[in-house]
């Protein structure tokens, strides 16, 4: 065999690996638009990603859920990490200092395998855990099943087993111990740097850490936090199947806080479920109504805001479809027999339907909605309109429009 049949010969059975490289860096981009998506997700309630196309198909709603972290980075950027790593790798097979004429095809395929077998498990945890698929972690997931199928190609046409070929590249590792060990540590602290550098923006306090505020019902039936005699009356639009007016009730209850006797938050439902919404014409939050009426059932027995905040911690765990609202009123204490009877009675449906009506008098778009000073804010009170109510430049007013009085 002359020298130019077997040089022809070495690239054409690399040449599966060139494939993986590209492959690799669009893992990369692909990932990268997931980090995006998982920052603005968690700091901008206003955000909607062009991939929010459902309930049961949202990347927001995977983004939002605790199983986008993992050892203390988003998945994404764990994604980022290793697509990097399999393409820097497959490159290397090129370099003229490799070790040895396969490298390093044995450890890429068992890298490949291995982000398989992770695409299987994040797959699972979407449809069975978090009841949302992710396009773009689908699109990841083709990927790797791609790369795997390549690395299948490159060891038949490298003729040798995958024993082999694990064997050759483990022998380069176990020759030389210590540039294998400092090549580890190196990678160590590198990802230790990149977990002090990056700042756990998705860490919210835990709904028992929330500060205890005062409580109480207005004149017309609504339920309230904060002042009670207010300078600033936030009424607030929330939907307890979104995970964005979660966050955002999160937020808005921290606001409040710091000026308790100042700012007063006003609880209103807009469930996004046509069960008791008529703007919907197909099916979105399909319990929402029914856990909106909860609320109120347990406001009834003077237990708004600790329904409230079970409804919405107990979601970061499990399904809405899952969540039983006679399940709560039993951890909460309440009369149960009683609070039975409120909800399948359906005795607070006319309160939530009130809500319904005043926020399509008013044009809600979505939720979570805020009403300052008759201003609508969709999914955050800018930081300009909260150093208003903090400065006193905002008016006590109760929000303008009947609808709302």
């Amino acid at each position: 065999m002359s020298i130019e049949h077997r040089l022809a010969s070495r690239i054409s059975s690399r040449r599966p690996l060139v494939v993986a490289a590209f492959f690799c860096l669009a893992g990369v981009a692909v990932s990268a638009g997931l980090t995006r998506i998982h920052v603005f997700a968690h700091t901008d309630p206003a955000y909607h990603s062009i991939c929010a196309v459902s309930e049961g198909v949202n990347c927001e709603t995977v983004a939002l859920s605790p199983y986008s972290v993992f050892a203390g980075l988003p998945i994404s950027v764990w994604g980022i990490i290793g697509y990097l790593a399999m393409g820097g790798l497959a490159v290397s097979s090129f370099s003229r200092l490799r070790p040895h004429a396969t490298w390093p095809g044995g450890v890429l395929l068992l890298l490949f395998a291995f982000s398989v077998c992770v695409s299987a498990v994040l797959a699972y945890i979407a449809e069975f855990r978090i009841g949302s698929l992710c396009p773009l972690c689908m699109a990841l997931y083709a990927i790797n099943c791609l790369l795997l199928v390549i690395g299948i190609v490159w060891l038949q046409r490298s003729g040798m087993s995958i024993g082999a070929v694990l064997a050759e590249d483990l022998a380069v590792l176990t020759a030389r111990p210590r540039l294998t060990v400092a090549v580890l540590v190196l990678g160590f602290v590198a990802l230790g740097a990149l977990q002090l550098f990056v700042k756990p923006y998705w860490k919210k306090p835990g709904w028992t850490d929330l500060p205890a505020l005062a409580a109480g019902i207005d004149s017309t039936g609504r339920h309230w936090l904060g002042a009670k005699t207010p300078g600033v009356e936030i009424v607030e639009f929330s939907d307890y199947e979104c995970p964005h007016c979660r966050g955002a009730h999160k937020d808005i209850r921290l606001l409040v806080a710091q000026q308790s006797e100042k700012i007063r938050l006003v609880h209103r439902h807009y469930p996004l479920d046509r069960a008791c919404n008529p703007r919907l014409a197909r099916p979105f939050h399909e319990h929402a109504c029914r856990l909106a009426e909860a609320a109120e059932c347990a406001g009834q027995q003077g237990r708004f805001w600790e329904m409230n905040d079970a409804i919405y911690s107990i979601q970061e765990t499990i399904k809405a479809d899952q969540v039983d609202p006679m399940e709560l009123a039993v951890r909460l204490g309440l009369d149960r027999p009683a609070f039975r009877k409120c909800l399948e009675g359906h005795a607070a449906a006319g309160a939530v339907a009130r809500d319904v009506r005043d926020a399509v008098s008013l044009g809600l778009s979505g939720t979570p909605t805020f009403v300052v000073g008759g201003k609508l804010f969709l999914g955050r009170i800018p930081k300009a309109e909260q150093d208003k109510m903090m400065g006193g430049g905002a008016h006590s007013q109760e929000p303008q429009g009947s609808a709302l009085r």
